[in-house]
């Protein structure tokens, strides 16, 4: 072949709509699991149109179908760097799939610096929010739970055994692999399963929150019993609501906001994810006393104190306007809960 023939082959123009018509045919391919035909016309589409983003998305659904992660995280990575498709859909995506790798000081180092910039879309950040404190608790393990126990495989009609006996497991780091594995499954040996997890006073709060969002995503209708701190609720978990959307939580945040982002951003990043996080180990239940200046404080007094910083009790409470005891109540109380969880994880 010659030189000229080959620029030629290199300009043809294909037919009009030809791309998303192959494109069409991939995720429809993809839904009916024929796994390599999507992969074929993925890759077809993309010879036409390298930078087409549904191509390359349905590249990377194909990849994690056949459980082939490496290849999924290498094409999502290229997504981002390339800014192809909506960032924070595919850095979801992405994140998601390094925590199944668990790879997740790149986790943390990733999610840190997106997070500072205070630009992820209210319906994202709490699942960011989830996945960075997750993998901080993980990343400061040196046994961390093998590969295999977190890679997600096809579901079967009925859970292994052994995999729901994991949910008793003393080590938290297995129970939630095995959360995360159980994802797959709409048994109702599953479902009981986590009814029970939610009313044992002695599993981790995050754990319980986390099941409570899969039983909304699973769509599970119906009163569930959860116990918490010595509290007993009972809740349809379709009434969740979003952990952001929380009035008291937004009210907090942002009186935080306002005292330190002039004076320490950074501070005030770090102030928020505790807040997020405390919120996010109590769902559905809510910090007592209702006063957002109290909580404001408590959150602000307890990172200063972590970070090993000098710090004036009587001075934050001015800065706040509360009474110094009821914020070192709530301080302690905050304190408490953060000790609770993963308990089981030996570090």
């Amino acid at each position: 072949m010659n030189d000229e023939t080959k620029n030629k082959e290199k300009n043809v123009i294909p037919f009009p709509g030809v791309v998303e018509k192959l494109v069409e045919k991939g995720m429809a391919a993809l839904k009916e699991k024929r796994l390599q035909d999507a992969l074929d016309d993925f890759q077809q589409a993309l010879k036409h149109d390298p930078n087409h983003h549904q191509a390359r998305y349905g590249v990377v659904l194909t990849y994690i179908e056949l459980g082939q992660l490496d290849e999924a995280v290498a094409e999502s990575k290229r997504m981002l760097q390339e800014g192809i498709g909506e960032y924070f859909d595919v850095l979801q995506v992405h994140v998601s799939l390094l925590v199944q790798l668990a790879c997740y000081e790149e986790v943390v180092t990733m999610l840190e610096a997106v997070l500072a910039e205070g630009k992820v879309p209210s319906s994202q950040a709490e699942t960011f929010y989830q996945l960075l404190h997750f993998s901080r608790q993980m990343s400061e393990d040196d046994h961390i739970v093998d590969d295999t126990m977190i890679k997600l495989k096809e579901a079967d009609d009925e859970p292994p055994i052994d995999l729901l006996n994991q949910l008793d497991d003393s080590n938290v780091k297995i129970q939630w692999a095995a959360i995360q594995k159980l994802k797959k499954h709409n048994h109702p040996l599953v479902f009981e399963k986590y009814i029970e997890y939610l009313k044992d006073e002695e599993k981790d709060l995050v754990l319980k929150t986390f099941i409570l969002q899969n039983l909304k995503d699973k769509n599970v209708e119906g009163q569930v019993e959860i116990r918490k701190l010595g509290q007993v609720e009972y809740i349809n978990p379709q009434e969740l609501n979003d952990l952001f959307e929380n009035p008291f939580g937004q009210k907090v945040a942002t009186i935080i906001t306002y005292h330190l982002e002039q004076e320490n951003p950074s501070l005030k990043e770090m102030v928020l994810q505790l807040w997020w996080q405390y919120l996010f180990a109590l769902v559905p239940f809510s910090p007592n006393p209702k006063d957002e200046y109290i909580w404001a404080g408590a959150v602000h007094l307890v990172v200063m104190e972590s970070l090993g910083s000098e710090f004036d009790e009587k001075e934050i409470s001015d800065q706040y306007n509360v009474n110094v005891n009821e914020l070192v109540m709530a301080a302690n109380e905050l304190v408490a809960v953060e000790e609770q969880v993963f308990q089981g994880i030996e570090l």
